[in-house]
C-alpha cells in the first residue's frame, strides 16, 4: 500500500470520527469561540471564584441568578470545566441564532405557560365566588382541562372544573367584576412529562444540568421567587431513579453588565445535598413541605453567591462602603471583595430588622439571626444618620466632579504634568485606534446599540418584573454584533475585490489580518476612553478654581468617612456575630432568613425609631 492510499484512508477515518463526535466538536468549538469573545472582547474581565465547590464528575444541578438573559448561560458555559446542558425556554429555542446555539450546547427546551398566554374570547363576570361566568366565551374549547390558569383583573386563578362554554369553577374565589364583564387571558396547562424524562436521562448519565430557577431574566438586585422545578427534579431523581443530585448555586455578579467592557465575577457556592430526612418526607408525601423546604435551601444558597440588596442605589452604597473599608493601596481578590460586599449588605439588613422590631413594638424576633438583640440607641442611630448623609453627599460630589473613588487619594499629587501625560497617552491611543474603530467597531456598535434599545423597550412593556429591562441589553448587543460583523466583512471583501488590483493572495492576507486590526482598535479605544475620563477632572481642576477647591477637600473628606465607618462597625458589629468576628462565614446559613426590604432615605428616618445600616465586616481587614 502506497503512502497516497494510507493518506486517503487516514483522511476517511478522520472524517468518520469527526462525524461521530460532531456534537462534542460543535460544543467545544462554540465554547472556545465564546470564551475568547466574552472574556476578551464583550467584557473587560471575567473572574471565577469557588470552582473547587463544583464536583468534577457525576450528576449535578447548577442554579444561577438570571440578570443578563442569554449572556448568563454563555458566561457559565465558557467558564466552567463541566459540560452543561441548560434548560431553555421554548420561545428562545425557536429563535434562529439562539436556537442554533442552544442545540450546539445540548440545551433542553422547556415550554413555559407564560410564553403561551393568549386573550380569551368574550368577557367574564365574577361575583366574588369560585364560579366564573362568561359572555360570548368558549371555555370548553379554549380552557378545556382543569389546571389551566386565567388572568382576571391582575389575579392568576386556577381552573378547577369546566362546566360549559359559559361557566367554570375556580380553585379560589375571583375578585368581583363589573356587571358588563371584563377581558381575561388564558395560561394553558403544559404537559412537561417529556421534558422531565429528558432531564432524568441526562442526570442518570452523570451530566451537569443548568437551571435558572427564577423562571426568567430580570434587572433587579435580589432574586425573584423561585419556581419549584429545580426542587422537583432533585427530589424525584432520587425517588424514581435513585440518583442523588447535589445542587450547586452559582452567582453571576455583573458590574456594568449591560455595556461592552463591563466586569463579571462568577462565584460557585457550596453544594446543597438532600438530607435523608427530607427525602423520606418527600417519598411519604409528595404534596408535603419537602419541596418548599428544599427550595428555601436553594434560595439561601443562591443568595450566598450574590450581593442581595433592595435596589441599585443601595448596591452602589454597599460597594462604596467596601472601598472605604479596605486600606489604601491594598488590592483585595474578587473572592474577598464579594465576601466584604455581602457582610455589609447582610449586616445592613440585620440591623434594619432590629429596627423593624423596635418600630412594631414586637418582642418576637423577626429572624433567627436577630434574636436576643437589644434595640438601637438614639446615639447609635445618630451616628448612622451622620455617616449615611455624608456618604450620600460624598457620592454626589464624586459624580458632579467626574472623579472615581480610587482617584481621590491621588488628588494631592495631581499637577499639570499629569494632564500632559494623559493627553499624550490619549493621543497615542487615538492614533492606534481611530481607523479600525471607525471602519469596524463604530458601525457594529451603533447598529447593536440601536436595535438592542428597541428590544429593551419591547421587553419592558411585556414584563411585569423588569424595572428598566437592562437584562436584555447585552444579550441583544451580542446577537446583533454576531450578525453585523460577518455582513461587514462581506461588504469589505466585495470592496476589496472590486476596487483594488492586488493579487488574490494579498487580498486574502488583508482579510485575515482585519480581525486582529479590529481587536487592536477596540483595545486602543478602551484605553482612550479611560484616558479621557482621567483627563476631565484634571482639566476642570486647572480651569475652574471652585472645582479645584472641591477636589482638594475630597481626600480629607474621604478619610473622615473611613473613620466614621470604622467607629460604626466597632460599635454595632459585635451584635452581628459571625458577620463581624468570623474569618470565614457560612453564607448559606446566614441567608436563610434574608428577604429584601426597602431602605428609607436619611431625611425620612424618625430618630425616635432607630433605622441603622450597621454594615459589618471582620475588624482585622483594616488593622
Amino acid at each position: 500500500m502506497s503512502e497516497w492510499h494510507i493518506a486517503i484512508l487516514a483522511t476517511c477515518l478522520l472524517v468518520l470520527l469527526s462525524l461521530n463526535q460532531m456534537d462534542h466538536l460543535l460544543y467545544y468549538g462554540a465554547r472556545t469561540f465564546f470564551r475568547c469573545t466574552f472574556n476578551n472582547i464583550f467584557f473587560r474581565s471575567v473572574e471565577v471564584v469557588g470552582m473547587e465547590n463544583l464536583p468534577k464528575e457525576g450528576p449535578i444541578i447548577l442554579t444561577g441568578n438570571h440578570n443578563n438573559q442569554f449572556v448568563d448561560g454563555l458566561i457559565l458555559l465558557t467558564n466552567c470545566h463541566r459540560e452543561i446542558s441548560f434548560m431553555i425556554a421554548q420561545k428562545s429555542w425557536d429563535r434562529p441564532l439562539v436556537g442554533f446555539l442552544a442545540r450546539a450546547f445540548h440545551c433542553i427546551p422547556v415550554s413555559r405557560p407564560q410564553d403561551m398566554v393568549f386573550e380569551g374570547q368574550g368577557l367574564v363576570l365574577a361575583d366574588g365566588s369560585c364560579t366564573l361566568r362568561g359572555i360570548g366565551t368558549s371555555f370548553m374549547k379554549e380552557v378545556a382541562t382543569a389546571g389551566t390558569f386565567l388572568q382576571v383583573k391582575g389575579e392568576s386563578l386556577k381552573v378547577k372544573e369546566v362546566i360549559s362554554n359559559t361557566e367554570l369553577l375556580l380553585e379560589t374565589a375571583a375578585p368581583a367584576s363589573d356587571s358588563d364583564g371584563v377581558k381575561y387571558k388564558i395560561s394553558p396547562k403544559v404537559d412537561q412529562s417529556d421534558m422531565y424524562s429528558q432531564v432524568y436521562r441526562s442526570l442518570k448519565r452523570g451530566q451537569c444540568l443548568g437551571i435558572f430557577p427564577e423562571g426568567g431574566s430580570h434587572d433587579r438586585t435580589d432574586l425573584l421567587p423561585l419556581k419549584a422545578g429545580v426542587a422537583i427534579i432533585a427530589l424525584e431523581a432520587a425517588r424514581l431513579h435513585h440518583v442523588n443530585v447535589p445542587i450547586v448555586p452559582v452567582g453571576l455578579n455583573y458590574f456594568g453588565g449591560h455595556r461592552f467592557g463591563g466586569r463579571v465575577v462568577v462565584e460557585f457556592g457550596a453544594p446543597i445535598t438532600i438530607s435523608p430526612e427530607l427525602q423520606a418526607q418527600h417519598d411519604a408525601d409528595r404534596k408535603g413541605g419537602a419541596c418548599d423546604e428544599l427550595l428555601k435551601l436553594v434560595g439561601a444558597g443562591m443568595r450566598s453567591v450574590i450581593v442581595p440588596t433592595p435596589d441599585y442605589h443601595t448596591l452602589q452604597q454597599i460597594i462604596m462602603i467596601r472601598r472605604l473599608w479596605v486600606h489604601e493601596g491594598v488590592k483585595v481578590s474578587a473572592q474577598r471583595a464579594m465576601d466584604l460586599n455581602r457582610r455589609f449588605a447582610v449586616g445592613t439588613y440585620r440591623v434594619l430588622k432590629l429596627v423593624e422590631r423596635a418600630n412594631d413594638g414586637s418582642s418576637t424576633p423577626s429572624s433567627p439571626n436577630t434574636k436576643d438583640q437589644k434595640p438601637l440607641s438614639e446615639q447609635e442611630l445618630a451616628t448612622f444618620q451622620e455617616l449615611r448623609s455624608d456618604l450620600e453627599a460624598y457620592m454626589r460630589s464624586l459624580k458632579k466632579l467626574g472623579i472615581r473613588d480610587h482617584q481621590v487619594p491621588q488628588i494631592v499629587w495631581w499637577s499639570s504634568g499629569d494632564l500632559v501625560g494623559r493627553f499624550l497617552y490619549l493621543l497615542v491611543t487615538l492614533l492606534l485606534g481611530v481607523l479600525p474603530h471607525l471602519l469596524f467597531n463604530l458601525p457594529v456598535m451603533t447598529v447593536a446599540g440601536h436595535f438592542s434599545m428597541i428590544e429593551q423597550q419591547k421587553a419592558k412593556k411585556s414584563s411585569s418584573v423588569k424595572l428598566e429591562a437592562r437584562d436584555v441589553l447585552m444579550s441583544y448587543k451580542v446577537i446583533y454584533v454576531l450578525i453585523s460583523v460577518p455582513i461587514l466583512y462581506v461588504i469589505y471583501s466585495c470592496l476589496l475585490w472590486r476596487f483594488t488590483s492586488w493579487s488574490n493572495t494579498s487580498r486574502i492576507l488583508v482579510l485575515l489580518i482585519l480581525p486582529f486590526f479590529a481587536f487592536l482598535g477596540m483595545k486602543a479605544s478602551e484605553q482612550g476612553v479611560r484616558a479621557w475620563r482621567d483627563m476631565v477632572p484634571l482639566c476642570r481642576r486647572l480651569i475652574n478654581a471652585a472645582d479645584r477647591q472641591e477636589q482638594d477637600a475630597l481626600p480629607a473628606w474621604r478619610n473622615k468617612l473611613r473613620k466614621k465607618l470604622y467607629h460604626l462597625v466597632d460599635e454595632l458589629g459585635p451584635r452581628l456575630g459571625d458577620l463581624y468576628s468570623a474569618k470565614e462565614v457560612d453564607w448559606s446559613k446566614q441567608m436563610i432568613d434574608f428577604s429584601s426590604i426597602t431602605l428609607r432615605s436619611p431625611d425620612k428616618i424618625d430618630p425616635k425609631k432607630a433605622d441603622s445600616p450597621a454594615s459589618a465586616a471582620s475588624a482585622d481587614e483594616r488593622r
